[in-house]
């Protein structure tokens, strides 16, 4: 009797055959997965930089603005000290601390 072709037979052939079906499975499993995790992570990466450009963006650019402002505000100070007004004048008429406030004795160079 001729033997017959079975994909479930035994030795190597079997084996072999066995094994490749096994790898087609993990790797179709991998492929599918790996598309999801794909997906997922873009849609969180999306969420992240809509958020960061509604949310961060704003507030980098008022700091930029907040620092100029100061920068500012320290000019006009340093101009009004060279005509004489005090410290305490400047706080009174509503000069930010930061820009009133001066640099240490020992800071200054000679």
């Amino acid at each position: 009797m001729p033997k017959t072709k079975s994909s479930t037979g035994g030795g190597v052939k079997g084996f072999l055959g066995k094994a490749g079906r096994s790898f087609y499975a993990a790797g179709s499993f991998t492929k599918d997965k790996g598309l999801w995790l794909t997906q997922f992570g873009a849609k969180v990466g999306f969420i992240i930089a809509t958020t960061s450009i509604t949310m961060l963006m704003p507030l980098i650019f008022e700091i930029s603005r907040e620092a100029q402002m100061i920068e500012v505000e320290k000019s006009q100070v340093k101009d009004l000290r060279s005509q004489g007004y005090a410290d305490r004048q400047f706080q009174e008429m509503g000069f930010c601390e930061a820009a009133v406030r001066r640099a240490p004795s020992v800071a200054m160079a000679k």
